[in-house]
């Protein structure tokens, strides 16, 4: 939580100043999104021509499945998250070039995101599931795209790279349970959809 904390901090005193010098050629805007896919809401700040800040808190939904001599088991959990994004939009010449849609940043981006996970479940099969939520920090770079319909229907999904870190419980070399600190790399992929909630022009 702390490291949210800083980098929201630190993203807000770098939009303060590209938000001054950009405010008169602003090509996107501000957007508001409720999503249904994991449940939450968002909030785009522009914060230069072609930059943006995005936060987001949601429902994270994750599915496990795994198998045994005994058979197989699945579930399905659903995490309290938050996220935060420092997007760099970089198409909107050549889209409206073409004559697409570019209203409501309906542009490709790349982004370090920071994303932590409030969860109980475990990081590897090496480690016990956990008994009390804890943060699951991850931080990285995605490429992504967002499409904001004309008739609100709004889509953004996004794939990168990045580091895990966070605690887990696993047995030392007494048979005890104790917890540590772990981290890996990891793949990441999030898939958005909602609706914006921003008054029509």
């Amino acid at each position: 939580m702390r490291v949210i904390c800083v980098l929201f901090l630190f993203f807000s005193t770098i939009s303060t100043s590209c938000f001054a010098q950009d405010k008169t050629q602003t090509q996107i805007v501000n957007v508001t999104k409720i999503n249904f896919l994991n449940p939450g809401l968002s909030y785009e700040k522009q914060v230069g021509k072609f930059q943006s800040l995005v936060g987001q808190a949601y429902l994270s939904t994750s599915f496990s499945l795994s198998g045994s001599s005994s058979g197989t088991q699945s579930s399905i959990s659903f995490d309290p998250a938050l996220s935060l994004q420092y997007r760099f939009y970089y198409n909107y010449e050549r889209r409206q070039k073409k004559g697409k849609r570019t209203e409501m940043n309906s542009l490709n981006y790349f982004s370090p995101t920071i994303q932590t996970i409030f969860s109980k479940q475990r990081i590897s099969s090496s480690h016990f599931m956990e008994i009390n939520r804890r943060a699951c920090n991850t931080v990285g770079v995605v490429w992504g795209f967002q499409r904001n319909y004309r008739k609100r229907f709004s889509l953004d999904l996004n794939l990168g790279l990045g580091y895990l870190f966070t605690t887990a419980s696993m047995p030392d070399n007494a048979g005890q349970v104790v917890n540590e600190n772990v981290g890996e790399f990891s793949t990441l992929g999030s898939l958005t959809l909602g609706f914006w909630l921003n008054k029509r022009k």
